[in-house]
Parts: structure tokens; sequence; C-alpha cells
């Protein structure tokens, strides 16, 4: 089985300060932590389709 999150390589969790531990879904627009499992949406700015 196949997953549509991405691992995050090379960041830390801002609230458990796990290193590597980050992944992407860009379907639910979260970022999660596979430690502390603490979540935070990503907001897409429509005009540039960066993240903010």
């Amino acid at each position: 089985m196949t997953t549509l999150a991405h691992f995050l390589d090379g960041l830390r969790c801002e609230m458990c300060r796990a290193l590597n531990l980050l992944w992407l879904d860009p379907v639910r627009g979260v970022v999660e932590c596979r430690n502390c499992h603490q979540t935070a949406l990503v907001a897409v700015d429509e005009t540039t389709g960066e993240a903010r």
C-alpha cells in the first residue's frame, strides 16, 4: 500500500523537538509529528501557490 503523506527530511517538531519525524499530508492539508502527534494546518496562498 502506498501513502500520500510525504516525509519531511531535516525538519524538527516545534513541540517535542524530534528530528525527522514530520510528515506532510497534502490531501488533508496538515503536517503531523509522528512522535507527539501534534498537527499543523498548511495554508496556501491562492495567488502564488506557495505555503504560508
